[in-house]
């Protein structure tokens, strides 16, 4: 996939998913990312821990809504008031927004991890304009940072456990913790001394290829280009309108032409 066409469908998937609280919308913007992360992943990229990570956090953010808000007329539990931030009602409209909140959360973590996992991050540099370039390289480092480390978390996990060490509680992880950012680390080092051995930034920018754009890539970035024009006029016509559970629980109100923004999300993954 073109890294100009993926970058801006991930633009419209963050767009429609901070834009509106609707949850329809924000689900199949989420189907949309996951569709994405599942159907145009790099080869040999896998994806299921990701998809756990993504999930805990989503349950999460419904949990810890169901909890902390006590606002509501569907009154589904009572704790007691004794206890600290989490005592008094647990009510239906708190866990149906943590619900939507959770959606809009997945949806925008999916987008931005498809921007690693479908292209390789130096695309993405390559890709940014020339006065991002900078930017862009740091974006890059960025982007990989999070699999090193869980590369290396993993390599120090087995040398360790190959020496005889074995869990037995919280501070027993130290003896991979730490060794396994202090690995991060030194590879960011020597990342950043490499880069600087090389010339980088001291003078003009150069390519080594320019990605070409098939069929295929222009009909994600005009679908992806056509979600944003859709969307930015619904949210000018007023008719991309926030969702509130509260004080009583309502289905959300749907409009086509934000429906439709949410839709063209789609096509991208499915091509």
């Amino acid at each position: 996939m073109n890294p100009r066409a993926l970058l801006l469908w991930a633009g419209a998937v963050l767009l429609l998913s901070l834009g509106t609280e609707d949850p329809v919308y924000r689900a199949i913007a989420l189907l949309a990312a996951l569709t994405m992360v599942l159907m145009r992943r790099r080869p040999a990229v896998r994806v299921s821990r990701l998809l756990a990570w993504v999930g805990l956090a989503c349950l999460g953010g419904v949990g810890l809504n169901f909890l902390l808000s006590h606002t509501g007329q569907d009154v589904v539990w009572a704790l007691p008031g004794w206890l600290p931030a989490i005592g008094g009602t647990l009510t239906l409209e708190a866990a149906a927004f943590g619900f939507d909140v959770a959606l809009g959360l997945g949806a925008c973590l999916l987008a931005g991890s498809a921007l690693a996992l479908v292209v390789d991050s130096q695309q993405l540099v390559e890709a940014l304009p020339r006065h991002l370039h900078r930017t862009g390289a740091a974006l890059g480092s960025a982007i990989t940072l999070v699999p090193r480390l869980g590369q290396s978390f993993s390599t120090v996990r087995e040398a360790q456990a190959m020496r005889g060490w074995r869990p037995r509680g919280p501070r027993s992880w130290r003896a991979v913790a730490v060794p396994a950012v202090l690995t991060a680390i030194e590879g960011s080092v020597l990342l950043a001394e490499a880069m600087d051995a090389r010339g980088f930034a001291s003078g003009g920018r150069t390519k080594v290829w320019t990605p070409a754009w098939s069929g295929r890539d222009l009909v994600d970035a005009i679908s992806a280009a056509l979600a944003i024009a859709v969307f930015i006029t619904a949210l000018l016509l007023g008719r991309a309108g926030g969702w509130q559970p509260y004080p009583s629980l309502e289905l959300p109100a749907v409009d086509w032409l934000p429906l439709l923004a949410s839709l063209l999300l789609l096509l991208p993954g499915l091509v």
